[in-house]
């Protein structure tokens, strides 16, 4: 910047070498006060103008730089930023890692617990005279002996199906109508008898049904195994105005007698319709007859022994004691 100002002081037209006139010696004359002042300013005006001119090279200068290091940052970020990226996808290893049957459980959503099924709550019926014992549920009603006898409304008493009479009632379990309510279910029963005068060919027979023509319509008892046990076994039905009876009877012959059970249902009809009250639905015999077989699956017959006599006999021509 100096030497820019010493070139314009050099170069100024007003700045003449002096001459010296020959001859007569002119006095001194010191130069007018205020030219110099005047020469003085104008290389401060120019030194300014200068100086303007110059930061504004600069400023131009520094513009081009930073925006021509701009533009070429960019690519260059754009290529940092891709180059990780691609890096990453074409040199990472690929891991597999095998599942094992395990991990796979570990990884399923835990499974809902099964809800468990009720199990029947039931009493179990044992006769030592006849050697006969069977399961059922604790809210049937159990009757023995002589409260066995059932009575089937307008059907009246239920008869053992065997071919000679001597049978007795042994005991009979009744279901409860508050099970099916809502339906024409009036009774249903499982009744177990037994008699002593019988023959096994005779336990095979029923005395009823009875056909009314054994050459057209015969009736033939058919075997049906239950459990370990295999009975006869018929089927009844009976019918009185608004009652009627659907019963299946089964024998099977063991320590010398010939043991009757017997399964019914029992449904009574509304003689008048009302159309006040709710419509009665018939009763779904299978369902109430499943529940009678499976008191039948559960009957365990056990050998009974015959009982000894027990009073000993007496010779009538024996002397008697003499008395001294």
């Amino acid at each position: 910047m100096a030497h820019f100002t010493q070139l314009v002081l050099s170069g100024s037209p007003d700045n003449k070498p002096e001459v010296k006139p020959q001859g007569k010696t002119q006095p001194d004359v010191s130069p007018e006060p205020q030219r110099p002042r005047s020469k003085e300013r104008k290389p401060a005006t120019k030194e300014k103008l200068a100086a303007l001119a110059g930061s504004l090279i600069a400023t131009a200068v520094l513009g081009v730089f930073v925006l021509q290091s701009g533009c070429s940052k960019e690519p260059n970020k754009t290529a940092t930023i891709a180059t990780p990226t691609q890096t990453n996808q074409t040199s990472a290893p690929i891991v597999t890692t095998p599942v094992t049957p395990t991990d796979a459980a570990a990884s399923q959503a835990p499974a809902k617990k099964k809800s468990r099924q009720r199990k029947l709550s039931a009493s179990t019926y044992t006769n030592p005279d006849y050697g006969v014992s069977f399961r059922y549920p604790k809210g049937d009603s159990l009757k023995e002996g002589d409260e066995a006898s059932m009575e089937l409304g307008s059907l009246g008493p239920l008869e053992m199906n065997f071919v000679q009479p001597g049978g007795t009632t042994v005991s009979t379990v009744e279901l409860p109508r508050k099970f099916y309510a809502g339906t024409d279910f009036n009774s249903a029963f499982f009744n177990v008898s037994v008699n002593s005068k019988l023959t096994a060919d005779e336990c095979q027979q029923f005395a009823f049904p009875k056909a009314a023509d054994l050459q057209t319509d015969p009736v033939t008892p058919s075997k049906t195994k239950v459990g370990a046990t295999e009975f006869r076994t018929m089927e009844g039905f009976a019918e009185e105005e608004n009652d009627a009876a659907d019963v299946k009877f089964y024998h099977v012959f063991q320590n010398g007698s010939c043991y009757e059970f017997a399964l019914g249902v029992e449904t009574v009809a509304e003689g008048i319709a009302d159309e006040t009250k709710p419509v009665v639905k018939p009763v779904n015999r299978s369902e109430v007859f499943r529940q009678l077989n499976w008191i039948l699956s559960t009957v365990k017959i056990q050998p009974i022994a015959s009982p000894e006599k027990l009073v000993p006999e007496v010779a009538a021509d024996t002397p008697a004691p003499s008395v001294r």
